[in-house]
């Protein structure tokens, strides 16, 4: 079964690892990227920032990883594509990025964490988003459309 739309993961490129991040205050630098990409030399990574909606779709669903924030919408990009991910609450007001992570964390969707791991941590993080695979998103995006159409005519 593919899982929420996205590729299985036995179709998905175990050297090709995605950071979808944007341009806000918390992006990582090139120092933050570089100790990413020394966790694992064998993952080549693609930085998705400002792509087209049908490009990045097609990139997480050929991504082995992605490592993220955890705001909504990336939440949201990651799930419906099925991807393995590493989802990192960033520091925000109302902590709604650290909920997102915990909630990830309690349905055992997605290797989490908040703020930028350090370099020791990397290996840890991306072994455990691989183990965990990208089946189960299904549960964080719901009955979708024709599931909730359902549950109206049943009512």
């Amino acid at each position: 079964m593919i899982p929420a739309g996205g590729r299985a993961d036995a179709q998905r490129d175990p050297a090709l690892g995605v950071l979808l991040w944007g341009h806000g205050s918390d992006a990582p630098g090139p120092d933050a990227i570089a100790t990413l990409r020394a966790a694992d030399p064998a993952v080549r990574w693609e930085l998705a920032r400002d792509l087209p909606p049908g490009e990045l779709r097609s990139l997480l669903d050929r991504a082995g990883v992605v490592v993220t924030h955890a705001g909504q919408g990336a939440v949201a990009d990651i799930a419906a594509a099925g991807a393995p991910a590493v989802v990192l609450g960033q520091d925000r007001p109302h902590d709604e990025q650290a909920a997102t992570a915990r909630a990830l964390d309690r349905l055992g969707l997605a290797a989490t964490g908040v703020g930028w791991p350090a370099a020791h941590q990397w290996p840890g993080l991306l072994g455990t988003a691989r183990r965990i695979g990208g089946s189960g998103w299904e549960r964080w995006l719901g009955p979708g459309a024709r599931g909730i159409a359902e549950v109206l005519r049943e009512l």
